[in-house]
């Protein structure tokens, strides 16, 4: 597992844990969230995808020679660009658990994203203009939009949603001139996660639903209040067909916007993600589906799993009611509950990861002068 300072890694570490997979747990330091996880049987230290892709990429190759086979699950998306784009560097003895970079980079591209749910006849927002960031201000859609960036990227790690056209072109002109942008239309509705894992036919292995009730940043962020909710059968099957089209098996999360049979698909993921913990609190524990898929075990049968588990992200609420949203603030969260960072069963991982968060935050008000 890569990145190990990185909440989502750490989820994957412990769902494979729990799952009895012995896991290397590989970051940039040593006190690492991953690497204090009780769950990781071996630990390693290496140069992060930032610091050079070929680097990162030959850590991760010698990691699998000493210790390997491993299967390698990357933990963030920087890592799983490096991984995909220089897979030739990495030795038979990593194992990517990817179909090929080609199914992978169509999910992440948010054009190309489009072009497949199409495809594979399900909706998605309409793409009202697509160039790079001085091009689209010298004729910028109209708004309300919903602006980002095809992948991953500094200047809009974010997608950002701008309801004025006075908005809009704020946005593109604190940009650079040539970062490449999508612009779509906003899409009303609840934020719907839809995790699946398709084994090698297609055949899906195992599913989990949930409903965001609350998100941060606000309009277009990530779940800081959720819900597992039952798995709606048509929806499973549309996400289904989005990966097929794009000849992708694994796990993916999709993501969805609307409601009353009418879904929008607006991301993929192809990595563990933020609110992997609900998932496996409420009883589908996705990576250890996919690990059996990767390495072509007996793969799951989909089961059934708690409906009603609510996932809260205390750093999310409490940066939202930092930020003027004051019902943000730590009430009595429904039970039962599981949190982004915390497990009573591995306490070290969450303690090492709300440090980072509060270190990170200081540094950034130090920064802004505040």
């Amino acid at each position: 597992m890569t990145d190990g300072h990185a909440r989502a890694a750490v989820a994957g570490i412990r769902a494979l844990g729990r799952a009895g997979i012995p896991v290397v747990a590989l970051a940039t330091r040593r006190n690492a969230a991953g690497l204090v996880s009780r769950y990781a049987s071996s630990r390693a230290v290496g140069p992060a995808p930032a610091d050079g892709e070929e680097a990162f990429v030959r850590r991760v190759a010698e990691l699998a020679r000493e210790r390997g086979p491993l299967v390698v699950y990357p933990g963030q998306e920087e890592a799983v660009g490096a991984l995909v784009r220089r897979r030739d560097l990495l030795g038979p003895e990593a194992i990517l658990p990817y179909p090929g970079p080609d199914p992978v980079a169509a999910l992440i591209d948010k054009s190309r994203l489009a072009e497949l749910a199409a495809a594979a006849g399900v909706g998605s927002p309409r793409v009202l203009a697509e160039g790079r960031a001085g091009d689209l201000l010298a004729e910028a859609p109209p708004a309300p939009a919903v602006v980002k960036t095809p992948e991953i990227s500094e200047h809009l790690p974010a997608t950002v949603v701008c309801e004025t056209d006075t908005e809009l072109r704020e946005l593109l002109a604190g940009l650079p001139p040539d970062e490449a942008l999508v612009v779509q239309e906003r899409v009303d509705g609840p934020l719907v996660s839809l995790a699946l894992v398709l084994d090698r036919e297609g055949g899906v292995a195992a599913r989990f639903q949930q409903v965001a009730s609350r998100l941060w940043p606000r309009d277009a962020g990530a779940s800081s209040m959720g819900v597992s909710v039952a798995p709606d059968a048509a929806l499973v099957e549309a996400g289904a067909r989005v990966l097929r089209e794009a000849g992708y098996w694994g796990m993916a999360q999709l993501q969805f916007l609307g409601g009353d049979g009418r879904w929008s698909v607006v991301d993929a993921n192809t990595r563990f993600y933020g609110s992997l913990p609900l998932a496996v609190a409420a009883g589908a524990n996705l990576p250890a589906a996919w690990h059996a898929v990767a390495t072509g075990s007996a793969v799951p049968v989909p089961g059934e799993y708690r409906v009603g588990v609510v996932y809260h992200w205390l750093e999310g609420e409490l940066t939202a009611a930092y930020r003027g949203e004051r019902s943000r603030l730590p009430g009595r969260v429904p039970r039962p509950r599981v949190g982004a960072m915390w497990a009573w069963d591995d306490p070290l991982p969450g303690l090492m990861l709300a440090h980072d968060a509060a270190r990170a935050r200081v540094g950034r008000r130090m920064g802004s002068g505040r």
